[in-house]
């Protein structure tokens, strides 16, 4: 195995773990930020040919900030502004 493509699933798996950490609690506009970095990363990830699992945990992130930006609220003067809206 090469030493440098373990250094790199090192690197992937600590950026994975900080955008997971970030995701988990995410407002609309930090998930909107968020969503656009995991994107990048995940052109990143498929023009490297990172290896498969990151790509998945990848895509999964990618979902899970896709339907965070869907369903968050984006009427200002809502009190559940960037969360999920209860009064729709």
């Amino acid at each position: 195995m090469d030493p440098s493509h373990n250094d790199l699933s090192r690197s992937w798996d600590g950026i994975l773990q900080d955008l997971e950490a970030q995701a988990k609690s995410p407002g609309k506009v930090k998930a909107s930020a968020l969503k656009a970095q995991v994107e990048k990363l995940m052109e990143e990830a498929e023009a490297v040919s990172a290896p498969s699992d990151v790509v998945d945990r990848l895509d999964g992130l990618l979902m899970t900030l896709t339907e965070a930006v869907r369903d968050a609220c984006a009427n200002e003067k809502c009190p559940h502004y960037g969360k999920k809206c209860k009064m729709r």
